[in-house]
Order: structure tokens, then C-alpha cells, then sequence
């Protein structure tokens, strides 16, 4: 829900009609929605945070503690039917959210000149790889780029890959961005503070060893505990790159990932859009 943040950035970047300067969109997990939005050209996408993001997407406690139960169950006890298994998101709520009620316009997307690259971790491979969503089955593959392991347990396969979710043992990855664009500047929105705590660390290694237990995979259980030293070393060098602008939340400012808090996400919301401005208003 923190990606509410990214929304209002993105909300003053079209109102602004900065599309001209932009030769690409990278996003990751509710980053990968916001980038779909706004290449829609529909600040409106914005609303479905408060709108319709409640307890029908973030599941009850209950779900979650059953949830990691469960996952511990199929790995060492005896094997569950998938469909039995609780999830702490409901993707296919939020996929219909998207067709039915805050419809995206795909359309301008998949005709657009603006590449839309989603973030996955292939699970084949064990590397960070981007997908140009601007094709038929775009809707699929955002919705595998919103898959937030272990927190869901279906893997999508798209092009006979199994991917997930990238983001959340590499959040930013500059060092492929720069690859990508290294005479261009680049704009990274991150939604959540800089400034991270402990928990975060402590998160990512409770993460990472269910992923080792849902995947039986013993590699994936590094590459999430390390994903806070990896930030780090990508914040050093976004600071010391004059072509990398970072956008984020202040360091006292910040919402809950679960929250359903109406006044909350319309605050950050607006947090965002204040953010994106002050950023355009002083881009060199």
C-alpha cells in the first residue's frame, strides 16, 4: 500500500504532460500498476488505493498466520492442494478491480511509444530480468509482476518462465537501469524511506527462509536476506551520480504496507504529488 506514495508522484508527472522526456518506464510491484496508470494516462488509477484496496485485497490476520502455516505444513509435513493454500493478498480481487471497475485502458499502453518493463525474479535462473508488458497478454504480465512472495503462492509462467515479483530482494537495481541508459538521466521513485530500520533486515531474512521452505531452494533464501545491503550499495551510488535523481517519502513520513486507512493513503497520496512537483519544478 506504500505504492500510494509512487501514485501521486506519478499523478503530478501527467498533469505536467512529461511523457515527452521519457524513453522508458521501469516498474516493480504496485510500482508496476503505477507505471501502467499513468502510461494510461489515467491519474484517476490513483483512487483504487482507497477506493477499493480494503479488506477484500489485504486479507485478515487470520489468513496471514494460516497462511505461514500452511507454507510450513506443504514443506515439511505433507504436500496441501494449492487452492487450499491462504494467501495475505488477493491478486485475482485486485486483477478484476483493473477489467471491471477502475478499468485500465490498455490499449494506449500496448500502442504507446513509451516501453512499460516490468520486474521479475525468473526462478530458473535466479536473475533480475525486465518484460516489455506492451503486448496482448500485458494483463498477465502484470499481474505476475504484483505477485509478492511468500506473501502468495501461485508463480506465474510467462514465456515459459517462472517469475515473480522482483522488487522485493532487489528494490531499486541501478546498476542494470545504468546499463540500459547510461548517457540518460534516471528518475527513481521509491516508495518506501531511505532511511531503513533493522525490521526491514529482520523481514527479509524471515522472507527469504520461506521462500527457501515454499521453493526448497536454499538460494533464494540469500538473495532475499541480502536485499537491504543491496539497497544500500545502490542508494552510494545514486548519491554519487549526478544523472540519478531519487524521489522518496520523508524520513518521518511513512504508511503502514497493510494499511486500509482511507486518511492515510490519501495523505500520502497527496505527499506524492507534492513530492513529484517540488522534483519537476527544480529538474536541472
Amino acid at each position: 500500500m506504500r505504492g500510494v506514495f509512487g501514485a501521486g508522484v506519478a499523478t503530478s508527472f501527467e498533469r505536467n504532460n512529461f511523457y515527452p522526456k521519457i524513453s522508458a518506464i521501469y516498474g516493480a510491484s504496485a510500482g508496476a500498476m503505477t507505471g501502467a496508470y499513468f502510461l494510461a494516462r489515467d491519474v484517476s488509477g490513483a483512487s483504487i488505493y482507497w477506493e477499493y484496496l480494503d479488506n477484500r485485497f489485504i486479507r485478515s490476520k487470520k489468513n496471514f498466520f494460516l497462511g505461514i502455516w500452511q507454507r510450513f505444513q506443504n514443506r515439511f509435513i505433507k504436500k496441501l492442494q494449492s487452492d487450499n493454500i491462504r494467501d495475505a493478498l488477493d491478486i485475482e480481487y485486485l486483477m478484476d478491480v483493473i477489467k471491471n471497475k477502475k478499468r485500465l485502458a490498455i490499449k494506449k499502453i500496448i500502442l504507446g511509444d513509451i516501453p512499460l518493463n516490468i520486474k521479475f525474479l525468473n526462478l530458473n535462473s535466479r536473475e533480475i530480468e525486465y518484460i516489455d508488458a506492451r503486448r496482448p497478454d500485458i494483463l498477465e504480465i502484470l499481474k505476475a509482476g504484483i505477485k509478492v512472495f511468500p506473501y502468495v503462492h501461485e508463480v506465474s509462467i510467462i514465456d515459459g518462465k517462472r517469475l515473480i515479483d522482483g522488487a522485493v530482494m532487489d528494490i531499486i537495481g541501478i546498476d542494470l537501469l545504468k546499463k540500459k541508459h547510461p548517457d540518460e538521466k534516471i528518475i527513481i521513485v521509491m516508495n518506501g524511506q531511505i532511511d531503513r530500520k533493522l525490521r526491514y533486515r529482520v523481514k527479509n531474512i524471515l522472507e527469504g527462509k520461506f521462500m527457501q521452505w515454499m521453493f526448497n531452494d536454499p538460494e533464494l533464501f540469500g538473495l532475499y536476506a541480502s536485499a537491504e545491503d543491496k539497497l544500500s550499495e545502490d542508494l552510494e551510488i545514486i548519491k554519487a551520480d549526478s544523472n540519478i535523481f531519487l524521489i522518496a517519502p520523508d524520513k518521518d513520513v511513512s504508511v503502514r504496507s497493510r494499511t486500509i486507512n482511507t486518511r492515510a493513503l490519501l495523505q500520502m497520496y497527496n505527499l506524492g504529488i507534492e513530492a513529484g512537483q517540488n522534483f519537476l519544478n527544480n529538474l536541472p
